[in-house]
């Protein structure tokens, strides 16, 4: 049986191989655009990055449609070149061959597995976290050639007379937002401070002494303290953690401990892992009986048929985060194997006992 497991269980591997590298280049290809808009006031590498980050967010739906399409076109062939028949003829069970793709879909469960409770999570708050490094790179080299400074989307923009390392001297500042007890959205200073942020803070501080308002007419020596928050100068790009942000081990010892302000969210997700862990195991049967069931349709058939079991899992996965919102219940977040069990079962209870 061994020589059967080894035959099938080499073509699985090998169009599951090329189906996902196919996929994983489309979805880098579709990123190039979101990459270069994101990484704006950065460098090329900073857009490659980003791109590759969004790419490895999408490794599990990759991975579990790479093996589906895999088992179904592997089978599919073996179907109607009546390899399947001549095994249900010679009296082996058609679970023999089933094997082989239950033993790769296994394989792909412990690592999705890894992958959704470690290693996503981590990709996940990373490729949002590059637009505060490229914020704060761009902050080292902004115009230093020249007598204007402006940070991005807060509006506050500085001129200057004369430079002293991290000084700036005759300075005039336009902040159409009101910042600490400064109420005019333009001043004159003789001297600004403003150090570079560094990797522990995420605020830009900025110190003024000598202030006079041209408007009021009113001089005061200061000197004035106050911040802008990175998310004034990363504007839209600014983003809050989230769940998904937060490896798995984290996220339960949070709601044990009771500590999660949410804690159905954070089980749900949870649970959410988990149900995208089990996929490739779960789809590996319904593949192979799809296969089977479309031996004289064709293989562009059989491929349409596997769209079923992913179209009900990804809505199964909208329904249950809908259904969350208004019942607050994180069971919900097994909903796609349910309907993918409703589908599936049947199937194959009729496929592999015919």
């Amino acid at each position: 049986m061994w020589k059967l497991h080894r035959y099938y269980l080499k073509e699985v591997l090998i169009n599951a191989s090329i189906i996902f590298l196919v996929l994983t280049v489309v979805v880098l290809v579709a990123s190039i655009y979101r990459g270069i808009q994101r990484s704006q006031g950065g460098g090329p590498l900073d857009a490659l990055l980003i791109i590759v980050l969004f790419a490895l967010d999408l490794f599990q739906h990759l991975l579990t449609i790479s093996f589906l399409l895999a088992t179904v076109m592997t089978f599919t062939r073996a179907a109607q070149d009546r390899e399947l028949t001549a095994i249900r003829a010679a009296g082996i069970s058609p679970r023999v061959p089933m094997t082989s793709a239950l033993l790769v879909g296994l394989f792909l469960t412990a690592l999705g597995s890894f992958a959704m409770h470690y290693v996503i999570p981590e990709v996940h708050f990373r490729k949002f976290r590059v637009i505060a490094d490229i914020v704060r790179s761009a902050f080292l080299s902004l115009n230093l050639g020249t007598d204007r400074l402006k940070l991005f989307d807060s509006g506050f923009v500085m001129t200057w007379r004369a430079r002293e390392g991290e000084d700036y001297r005759q300075c005039t500042i336009y902040m159409p937002k009101v910042y600490g007890e400064l109420r005019s959205p333009i001043i004159y200073v003789d001297r600004v401070s403003m150090p570079p942020p560094t990797d522990k803070s995420q605020d830009v501080s900025i110190e003024l002494s000598g202030v006079t308002d041209p408007i009021a007419g009113v001089s005061n020596p200061g000197p004035f303290r106050f911040v802008i928050p990175i998310g004034d100068i990363a504007g839209r790009d600014r983003r809050d953690d989230r769940d998904d942000d937060v490896r798995s081990d984290q996220l339960l010892a949070e709601v044990i401990r009771g500590v999660h302000r949410k804690p159905y969210e954070a089980t749900y997700t949870l649970f959410r892992r988990c149900c995208f862990s089990l996929m490739p195991a779960v789809v590996a049967p319904i593949g192979y009986c799809l296969a089977e069931l479309a031996r004289e349709r064709g293989r562009v058939t059989a491929l349409l048929m596997a769209l079923v079991p992913l179209v009900l899992f990804y809505l199964g996965e909208v329904l249950g985060a809908r259904f969350l919102l208004s019942t607050k219940q994180p069971a919900f977040a097994w909903l796609p194997m349910v309907l993918l069990a409703a589908f599936g079962l049947p199937l194959c209870w009729r496929q592999l006992r015919r």
